[in-house]
């Protein structure tokens, strides 16, 4: 094992091979010791749709919408755009949440690994509000749209036009990952999420993390693992034997 030092000599900053800090599955899902943002953002919508379960039984269904359906005429009527926020944190039933929690685990803790726990709440309810707005003036009739896939698309567009806008800071590697494997990848899980279920939400929230990913900025851990090129480390180390 060798040991490498952060290029500003602190010698906190170390990893094993070259790798510098330690970037696996569960450190980029889960990126802080503590509570970090994507485990909030499943603990709240994992507990209202328990507790709306239990309330509810099998009238879950029906409640829930007869519920979205007086907030959209709350919203028409009032103006009371408020009832916007607790629909991002709802879902139509089991199968819906398990679907919509396997997303944001991906797209929560991708985000929250490049630009931290705060801008991805940030994030997250910037634009599930707007696939929320833009649902309600696409579909301009009741009820008003229930799920967290907006926001979950919105941190998938942010992710891309961050990785897009960021591009030169990523060593060699970390630039071949991205654009042979991760683009990719975004854009075959994107394409056929897009025309699925409310389709003007999942574009609205997408294309809202589209701009908003241009102004988030890295998180400190992205310049320390573009400060570390293993690729170029272990060509030193070739020439050396």
């Amino acid at each position: 094992m060798r040991k490498v030092s952060h290029p500003n000599g602190n010698p906190s900053k170390v990893g094993i091979d070259g790798v510098g800090p330690i970037t696996g599955l569960r450190e980029v899902l889960f990126p802080t010791r503590g509570l970090s943002a994507t485990e909030l953002l499943l603990a709240i919508n994992l507990i209202v749709a328990a507790v709306l379960f239990l309330v509810w039984g099998r009238d879950y269904a029906v409640n829930l919408h007869h519920w979205a359906e007086g907030w959209w005429s709350a919203v028409r009527a009032e103006h009371a755009y408020g009832w916007w926020l607790p629909t991002i944190f709802l879902h139509v039933g089991p199968g819906h949440l398990v679907r919509n929690m396997v997303a944001l685990l991906v797209a929560a803790g991708t985000a929250e690994f490049l630009v931290g726990g705060r801008w991805t709440l940030a994030a997250y309810l910037v634009t599930g509000l707007g696939a929320a707005w833009v649902s309600y003036v696409g579909h301009d009739a009741p009820p008003l749209s229930i799920g967290a896939s907006g926001a979950i698309l919105g941190l998938l567009g942010c992710t891309v036009s961050f990785i897009i806008r960021r591009r030169r800071m990523f060593n060699y590697a970390q630039a071949w990952k991205v654009w042979r494997v991760y683009v990719p990848l975004f854009v075959l899980l994107l394409l056929p999420a897009l025309v699925n279920a409310d389709v003007h939400a999942h574009v609205g929230g997408f294309a809202c993390g589209l701009v908003l990913g241009l102004w988030l900025p890295p998180h400190a851990r992205i310049h320390e693992l573009a400060a570390v090129d293993s690729l170029r480390d272990e060509d030193v180390d070739a020439r050396r034997d």
